[in-house]
């Protein structure tokens, strides 16, 4: 189903394991493309909403779960614009819950349905966007799987620990599980909270020695990200000496050589 959106890229920031900086990539990667000229929609697909808290907290329009019911026939209507410039948002909230409910009584096609809306809605706003980002939850939902589906790239944020390598990798191997889809976008982990010790220098090599297609820059632990969520303020612009700041922004220097 993926592939169709013209120019425009489509990443999913996905992990199974919450707690390992998806909303804070997601937040920081489309506000450095943003900044810098690119035109950016970030979908929130996490029922905790904690992307829309960031960038729209006060947004009372149409969310993502209308669009994956079917029950918005403008799209237009669910694009949240938000203080930054060329970034727009389309906003998730708490109904998210009762689509995941549906795949669990086996409404039928169900999910197919989900994603077919989310493929449809992004085709028909390709033409504006150079960048697509989708915030998933920490679980295989309705709205991962649509996002899976419609994905170009999926970025697996991955903490430098044992536990978080294990998610990552169970999240692709049940990605590659949805063979009807024929999904195959390419898979690369982000390793985040990175400390000076050992043992999380060993997880980072780790991932490498797995196999995996792992980003060279490493995001470094630093309590200006929790603070900026605070804020609602990109780190570029809150503490743009902080070293998680500057590896936010030799992650879009990556992203950006990809095109």
């Amino acid at each position: 189903m993926k592939g169709d959106h013209e120019d425009m890229k489509t990443i999913a920031i996905a992990n199974f394991k919450g707690g390992v900086g998806k909303t804070t990539t997601v937040i920081n990667l489309a506000a450095l493309l943003a900044r810098d000229g690119k035109s950016v929609l970030a979908i929130d697909a996490d029922a905790q909403h904690n992307l829309t808290s960031f960038y729209c907290p006060d947004w009372e329009g149409p969310t993502l779960t209308d669009l994956l019911r079917g029950e918005v026939e403008h799209p237009e209507n669910l694009i949240a614009p938000t203080a930054y410039d060329n970034l727009n948002l389309l906003c998730a909230d708490m109904a998210l819950l009762t689509l995941d409910l549906a795949m669990m009584l086996h409404a039928p096609d169900a999910d197919s349905a989900y994603s077919e809306e989310l493929f449809a809605f992004l085709h028909e706003v390709c033409e504006e966007y150079d960048y697509c980002l989708i915030d998933c939850p920490p679980s295989f939902s309705a709205a991962s799987v649509a996002a899976l589906v419609c994905a170009d790239e999926v970025i697996l944020p991955t903490r430098a620990d044992a536990f978080s390598r294990a998610g990552a990798l169970e999240l692709i191997g049940q990605a590659r599980s949805l063979n009807h889809y024929h999904i195959a976008p390419r898979f690369r982990v982000l390793a985040t909270m990175a400390d000076r010790s050992r043992l999380s220098r060993q997880a980072v090599d780790q991932l490498r020695l797995d196999g995996l297609d792992v980003f060279r820059t490493v995001i470094r632990s630093s309590v200006c990200v929790g603070e900026s969520s605070y804020t609602r303020v990109p780190l570029y612009e809150y503490a743009p000496r902080s070293g998680a700041a500057q590896d936010y922004e030799a992650l879009y220097r990556e992203v950006l050589a990809d095109g």
